[in-house]
Formats: C-alpha cells, sequence, structure tokens
C-alpha cells in the first residue's frame, strides 16, 4: 500500500473461483512448474522469447512445435500433479495439431491417451486447427441469441414490450459484452465483422420494432449505437494499454520484436492495432510506449475518436439515403436515443405511437407511392383515399382532403403551441410549404434552434405530432379497410 508491503495474511479457504485474487493465487500451484519447463526449454519459443506455457489461473497451454518435446512436457506435469497431490481433469485436456501435415503421434498424460481435437476452449475462446475466427463467431451469435430469449420475460421484445431506450441499455449491458468477448486478439475478415455487424442490426431493428428494408444508418442512429466494429476496436485499443502498462518483462519482449519483426503480418495483433491507431488519428504504438497515458485518460481518448469517426461515418451514409429525408441528424449524438423515443415515462400505447413516427421518419412506413415502386410500376401511385394525387409522405400528412378534419383538429393545437412562443411572421417564413411542415411534423428537432424553443416545449410539440402521425394512420387503415370491403 502507498509504495510499503502489507503484513501477510494466512488463505485459510483454499482459492475461491471468480475471486479478485484467484488468477494470482492459483499460479501458487503451478509456478514451480512453469519455471521448470522454461529453464529446460520445454515448449514454444517466439525468436528468443520462450512463450511455451501461457497461464492464467487454473488454465495452462502447452505449445510446441516438436511432438517429443510435448510429452516430455506432458511427463513434467504428471509427475509434478503427483508431487503435489492434485489431478488434472482428463476430459478437460485436449492435444489441437494446427500443423499442416497432421501428425500420427499419440500423446499421453499419467499413461492415459490425450484425445486429439479439432478444436478446444482456452480462457472462453475457441482455438482451432482451421477456421478459428468463423468458429467463435458462430459461439458468439449463439451465446446473446440465448440471452435474448432468456430475457423475453424482462419485455425486452419490441412492441409491446419496454421502451427502445431502456432496452438498449439492457442490449449493451447483457448482449454486447457476450458478443464481442476475446475477438479483438482475432484476426477477423471483414466478412467476418460483417456477420457480427448483421446480427447485431437485426437486434437493434427488433428493439425498435422496425421493418429489416430500414437503412443501416437510420437503425444505428435513432437508437444512438454504435456499429459491433467499433466496440471491437474499442477492446482492442483497451488491449494494447494493458500491454503496455503490464509489469511482465516477457510480454514487453514479444511487443518490441513484434513490432520490429512482424510488421508486415496481417494476423499479428500488433499489425492490426497499429492500423487501427492510424485510423482513429492515436499516437503510434512507439509514442505510447514512451508516454504511456493513465488508464481513465486512454479510456476517455479512445471513447471520444471512435465516437467521433464512426458517427461522421453513419452520417455521411445519411446524405445518400433519399428514404431519410425527414430525418434531423443535426442534434443526434452516440450513445443517445433520438428524441421519437423519448416515451419512457409515457403509457405503453404511447410507444406504438412513436413506432409508427419512427417509421414514417425513416421512410419504412408503406404508402401507395411505395407499392408502386415496389411493384415494379404494377399499382398506382395514385391515393387509394382521395384519388387526387400520388400518395407520398406530404400527400399523407399535409394535403389528403379525406384526412383534413383530423389534420386540422390536432395540427392547430401545435400552430398555437408554437405562435404563443414566436411570432406569426416567423411563423409564415419558416414554415411556407408543405415540405416545412411535414418536416415539423415528422421530426420537430430540425427547428429547435431556428425557433428558439425550449426542452419542455420539444417535448410538447413531439407529443402532439406523434399524435396527429398515428390518428392519421389509423383514419388511412379504417377507410382502406371500409373500401376493400
Amino acid at each position: 500500500m502507498a509504495g510499503r508491503y502489507q503484513y501477510p495474511f494466512n488463505i485459510k479457504q483454499g482459492v475461491r473461483q471468480g475471486g479478485i485474487l484467484s488468477t494470482h493465487l492459483y499460479k501458487v500451484f503451478v509456478q514451480d512448474l512453469l519455471v521448470e519447463l522454461e529453464e529446460n526449454a520445454l515448449g514454444y519459443h517466439l525468436g528468443n522469447v520462450y512463450v511455451g506455457t501461457p497461464t492464467c489461473a487454473d488454465d495452462i497451454a502447452f505449445i510446441s512445435n516438436v511432438e517429443n518435446k510435448l510429452q516430455i512436457m506432458l511427463n513434467v506435469l504428471s509427475r509434478y500433479a503427483n508431487e503435489h497431490h492434485y489431478t488434472i481433469h482428463p476430459m478437460k485436456t485436449q492435444i489441437i495439431d494446427c500443423s499442416k501435415t497432421k501428425s500420427n503421434y499419440k500423446w499421453n498424460l499419467g499413461g492415459n491417451e490425450i484425445n486429439t481435437a479439432e478444436s478446444g476452449v482456452h480462457l472462453g475462446i475457441i482455438r482451432a486447427e482451421k477456421n478459428e475466427c468463423q468458429i467463435n463467431i458462430q459461439e458468439r451469435i449463439q451465446i446473446p441469441r440465448r440471452t435474448k430469449y432468456a430475457l423475453m420475460g424482462s419485455e425486452v421484445h419490441g412492441t409491446n414490450g419496454l421502451d427502445p431506450s431502456t432496452s438498449y441499455n439492457i442490449y449493451k449491458t447483457y448482449f454486447v459484452p457476450r458478443l464481442i468477448y476475446g475477438l479483438e486478439v482475432l484476426p477477423m475478415t471483414k466478412a467476418n465483422i460483417e456477420q457480427l455487424e448483421k446480427f447485431h442490426r437485426k437486434n437493434l431493428r427488433h428493439i425498435q420494432s422496425l421493418p429489416e428494408r430500414t437503412s443501416n444508418a437510420a437503425v444505428l442512429l435513432l437508437i444512438g449505437a454504435l456499429p459491433i466494429e467499433a466496440e471491437i476496436h474499442k477492446r482492442c485499443l483497451s488491449l494494447l494499454l494493458s500491454l503496455l502498462n503490464c509489469g511482465n518483462d516477457k510480454i514487453h519482449q514479444i511487443l518490441t520484436r513484434q513490432i520490429t519483426t512482424n510488421f508486415d503480418n496481417n494476423k499479428s495483433f500488433f499489425t492490426r492495432i497499429m492500423d487501427i491507431l492510424e485510423m482513429y488519428g492515436l499516437p503510434s504504438i512507439t509514442q505510447l510506449q514512451k508516454n504511456t497515458p493513465k488508464k481513465e485518460h486512454w479510456k476517455n481518448s479512445i471513447k471520444i475518436k471512435v465516437d467521433k469517426f464512426w458517427y461522421e461515418k453513419t452520417l455521411a451514409d445519411v446524405e445518400n439515403k433519399s428514404s431519410l429525408t425527414f430525418l434531423n441528424t443535426s442534434n443526434l449524438e452516440p450513445n443517445k436515443p433520438h428524441h421519437v423515443w423519448n416515451v419512457k415515462q409515457l403509457p405503453r400505447f404511447e410507444l406504438r405511437k412513436a413506432i409508427i413516427k419512427a417509421r414514417v421518419m425513416t421512410g419504412t412506413y408503406i404508402l401507395q407511392a411505395d407499392k408502386y415502386k415496389f411493384t415494379h410500376y404494377n399499382v398506382e401511385a395514385t391515393c387509394q383515399l382521395c384519388c387526387s394525387g400520388n400518395e407520398e409522405v406530404i400527400h399523407f400528412l399535409t394535403t389528403c382532403p379525406i384526412l383534413s378534419t383530423t389534420r386540422e383538429k390536432y395540427f392547430s393545437e401545435i400552430r398555437e403551441i408554437i405562435t404563443y412562443e414566436i411570432t406569426a411572421e416567423m411563423w409564415n417564413n419558416v414554415f411556407k410549404n408543405k415540405t416545412a411542415i411535414s418536416q415539423l411534423i415528422v421530426d420537430c428537432t430540425k427547428y429547435k434552434e431556428v425557433l428558439n424553443i425550449s426542452n419542455k416545449l420539444l417535448n410538447i410539440i413531439e407529443n402532439k405530432t406523434r399524435n396527429l402521425i398515428f390518428q392519421l394512420h389509423m383514419d388511412r387503415l379504417k377507410i382502406l379497410e371500409k373500401n376493400n370491403e
């Protein structure tokens, strides 16, 4: 404590699994074994650095490129276990042959033959002779999928459940860590990452009750989420700092060697981390070695850099999407849901209204003009209610005469509330056409700064416009059903 030694204390209850000190206390049992193997040069060497026995707590991996040396390591382990009166679990011990030409050698531990398997688990990561990344990704996807089913009882299931903001907080806490655990150390390809992204976006769509055709950018921006690649990069950068701050000389030797001699190997963690540092404009590994930042400072730096990079990239995607014309992106922030999902304290029925509004906002609310496009012009784009124009968003919200009674009832309240805060002249200047009025109805945050309105008034306008869109939606459905009878 504070640079001084603490008085020793006796541990009389053994080593508790999962305890804070368990990873260190377990090494008391195996430290002499690890030292003996290293002193006798039994195991793999990376250059002149011994890496034959990576160990964490009671999980030990023996690495060797010589068959009989691996057997000698197993013999030493068997003798050491007998001397110290503990048992090596035979079912949890496996051999994974990663060589190009498979060996017929039969390894044994304490006289019992060890099974040679195609894959095995070490520290929660599946190690396999081939397709290691793909196997781990499939396993990672299965774990949060099971978690999702387990949380169905907690109403994390979209339309009739919790609001999207609360559901997303649960998703970030319980799903994302399970989805990306250990992936920062694997050399994943773009195809591997896209597989994770699809699963990630599917869950976000489900949380927000958005259809499959919703733009990927809209799915992320509405809930304030980042792509899964960004989360993995944060883990990579955090791991880098842990390696730099580690007091283990061997890890520093490996780090220096890999940077110097293995910089062109795309499968190396250090090669990938150099690309990631450059991507976000962060200091190089050499600079970080000379001036290693504090943990909190580094954590804040990577959060700001990574969030900004992916937020700007997502915004660039929005600009190319005609379906997102009415989605205002100027007030959006990473990790902050859009104002449309501000229904946490409201009755559950308000969530259904917000979902309809979100679909209009993201261009996934199907009108007759959309059917016209989807059916390759086999269906007329003309409004089935009034038959006087193409049924697009602006027509639906501001023009269709059949819906005029409902529209005027709700919109007059919105106009009255806003003109109470601003002059009639400003109203006429800002909302001088149907496009501007449609923007106000679909996403009123567009005019927050223009009209200089408070957050309280913004919430009121949001509630009123939500009711307007939902009532127009219900009236439209009733009329269409009646016409189809």
